[in-house]
């Protein structure tokens, strides 16, 4: 077998870990947020524009649920077709 030498420490810093502190596992705590800071005044909307944007989102939202649908068929068919007794 070969024989280690001792180990010699020689005040190099790999990488300071004074400021780390135990996290607990159990019950993780998280920071509290931070407001964000906003610049300017409030936004006010009409009636008529938080609708239009309230639809804006919506279509938003169903043309992604309309392509996941959408490759969800065709992977169906193509499961068929190649399971088709």
């Amino acid at each position: 077998m070969r024989k280690r030498e001792p180990f010699e420490d020689d005040g190099r810093t790999i990488a300071d870990m004074s400021g780390i502190a135990p996290q607990p596992t159990i019950l993780p705590r998280r920071k509290p947020r931070k407001e964000p800071e906003t610049s300017g005044e409030g936004l006010e909307l009409t009636h008529k524009e938080k609708r239009w944007a309230v639809l804006g989102a919506m279509k938003a939202v169903l043309l992604i649920a309309g392509a996941y649908l959408l490759g969800l068929g065709i992977l169906l068919g193509v499961l068929f077709l190649i399971w088709k007794p």
